[in-house]
């Protein structure tokens, strides 16, 4: 009986035993297809193996892997404490257990490295959530991955992540229409962003995407010479890795601004705070051009940015209009002093909001 080595197991005092007795119960338990465990001897047998766990060889935790990772017969608990173990042990895992847990997962996106990112971006049950984590945080490797997983959800603060990567990179253009070719819900993302006049969606791609016509996009992509710049309806791309990076590692409204600031994309940062607090462009980019430090402030305090956002607003705005750069720790004190007081009602927010707020 399991049930029996299982209390024999915890009987055991010596590492070697263990581990051996451990290599022995794993083939058992895994073997047994004409028995499911039940939800006791579940929980009871990776309980063990985890009060046991840093006692165990490599062997043993091997055993564990190869038998178990693609299996519901361990509780997530001990599915997360595989995972941390180094990738060629891991790796099955994170890949594809289906008792690793949302929270290991978005572990591993924050702060895990590029194998294990990769693998989590193979998954079939990753969340927006993940997703955009993955995107901001990772080398492109990992983002062409989760452009291939027609699992992985994007939301639209990941779309426009992708677009900022897609106006220097072919590589991920050409996968955002591979990718519009095979997924509706991705496509109208698309269609979403491109009917609100988001100046950061490519011409290549703004052209196939009115004409309806991706599959010449990624096919002219293919054919393209593999080294050195490219050119595309008067745009040149490059095949490697840009130096774009989301500021700090995540696509908040603030990170997604401060990367646009960082690119000198003026344009399209108009275009994102206009829809952040639902004003019209021309509105938001004559505000910004005028001399009125208080109108330009409210503005800005609409969108709700950090005061560090505005100082780089601010900065990026000089830049902009040749401006000196003088006043600006007088405005950012004025802002911080302005963002302590107590809130007041706001205008109604935009569809946006919700995708990059």
């Amino acid at each position: 009986m399991i049930r029996d080595q299982l209390e024999k197991l915890a009987r055991l005092k010596e590492p070697e035993a263990r581990s051996k007795l451990i290599r022995t119960l794993v083939g058992e338990y895994a073997r047994s297809e004409d028995h499911d465990p039940t939800e006791l001897e579940r929980e009871l047998f990776s309980k063990i193996v985890l009060s046991v766990f840093d006692q165990l060889d490599r062997a043993a935790r091997y055993e564990l892997v190869v038998r178990l990772a693609k299996t519901d017969r361990i509780i997530s608990e001990l599915a997360d404490r595989l995972a941390e173990e180094d990738y060629d042990l891991s790796e099955p895992v994170i890949e594809c257990s289906p008792m690793m847990s949302q929270k290991a997962l978005m572990r591993i996106a924050k702060s895990g490295g590029n194998n294990k990112r990769l693998s989590v971006a193979r998954r079939s049950d990753l969340n927006e959530e993940i997703t955009d984590t993955l995107i901001a945080r990772s080398s492109r490797d990992v983002v062409h991955a989760l452009l291939d997983n027609l699992d992985a959800p994007f939301s639209v603060k990941g779309t426009l992540a992708l677009l900022i990567f897609a106006n220097t990179e072919v590589e991920v253009l050409s996968g955002i229409a591979k990718r519009a070719m095979k997924d509706e819900d991705f496509l109208e993302t698309q269609m979403y962003v491109l009917e609100t006049n988001c100046p950061l969606i490519p011409p290549p791609l703004e052209k196939a995407l009115r004409s309806g016509d991706l599959s010449r996009l990624a096919q002219a992509i293919d054919d393209l010479e593999r080294d050195g710049d490219i050119e595309l309806d008067g745009v040149f791309y490059s095949r490697h890795e840009a130096s774009i990076q989301i500021a700090n590692g995540e696509l908040s409204f603030d990170a997604i601004l401060r990367t646009l600031f960082e690119e000198e994309r003026l344009d399209a940062a108009i275009w994102l705070i206009s829809r952040k607090i639902n004003l019209a462009d021309d509105v938001v980019a004559d505000t910004l051009k005028s001399d009125a430090d208080g109108a330009i402030m409210r503005l800005m305090l609409q969108t709700g940015i950090h005061e560090k956002t505005y100082r780089d607003f601010l900065k990026a705005r000089c830049e902009w209009l040749d401006r000196s750069t003088r006043t600006i720790p007088e405005l950012v004190m004025r802002y911080k002093a302005e963002l302590k007081k107590p809130k007041q009602s706001r205008a109604s927010q935009p569809a946006l909001k919700s995708a990059t707020g």
